[in-house]
């Protein structure tokens, strides 16, 4: 990551770095040749996918090719192997629909990156805790509470604010990790186009059916994140539709049905 932050580093270089890794190489080949990243005419070097690519997608491949092998279920979330995947890589992709459709609205490429990794968390929270999903739902019905809330009164923390720990002891960016950090906070603490992006992305990335699990569309959003994007439902509605297009072909790409 370092090396993609880096502005000094070269197409050359990063190339090179991606070059070391034989399975991580074809991945960025065959996804920098999907409809999803503008493939449409056909790159047959890792210098050339980099160009075409750019630092932040590069990043937003390289991690999601990472989320994807590891095919972790997550029974405390109830969400089986490639269900978390799938839905960093909905959100991710959520984020590019959004800057289409609001390019005046300031979300740098980066958020993207944020998107794909907002749930990191929770592989924490599966690995390291405890509990069944059911003690979380009874909580959450108990006490009439959104899913995020059930986890902070069980737990002592969400696994939005593990997320955000953890990005900050790796070196993410302070706009990635505050997007991590934040995308479930009510209200939203420190708005920026990128954590708004987030929860937008989030939610979209819900909307068309990846990531349920147990907490399903039980969310609760800052009412004004739509009024800072100028986002209404028609725009989101197209959001959710070029992110299920796009979806679809990475998907393919990965051989995933």
């Amino acid at each position: 990551t370092r090396a993609l932050q880096d502005e000094d580093v070269g197409p050359a270089r990063i190339a090179e770095y991606v070059e070391y890794d034989p399975a991580v190489a074809s991945t960025v080949l065959r996804v920098a040749n999907s409809a999803a990243y503008g493939g449409w005419n056909r790159v047959d070097n890792i210098r050339d996918a980099v160009v075409r690519l750019g630092a932040a997608r590069l990043l937003d491949i390289v991690l999601g090719d990472y989320l994807r092998r590891l095919k972790v279920s997550a029974p405390l979330y109830d969400l089986a192997e490639e269900d978390l995947w799938l839905h960093s890589a909905a959100a991710s992709l959520a984020v590019k629909a959004l800057q289409r459709e609001r390019p005046r609205a300031g979300i740098p490429e980066t958020a993207s990156i944020a998107a794909l990794v907002h749930d990191i968390g929770k592989l924490v929270m599966v690995r390291f805790l405890k509990a069944d999903v059911k003690q979380v739902l009874a909580v959450r019905d108990e006490k009439n509470i959104a899913f995020v809330e059930a986890e902070r009164e069980l737990f002592g923390c969400d696994h939005a604010q593990v997320g955000g720990e953890m990005a900050r002891r790796w070196g993410f960016p302070e706009d990635i990790t505050a997007a991590i950090e934040q995308h479930h906070s009510v209200p939203v603490p420190a708005p920026s186009p990128t954590v708004d992006a987030v929860i937008i992305a989030n939610l979209a990335a819900k909307a068309i059916g990846t990531g349920l699990g147990a907490e399903g569309m039980d969310l609760r959003l800052d009412e004004h994140v739509h009024r800072r994007l100028k986002l209404d439902f028609a725009g989101f509605s197209r959001v959710c539709i070029q992110t299920v297009a796009w979806l679809k072909d990475l998907k393919a790409s990965y051989g995933v049905k």
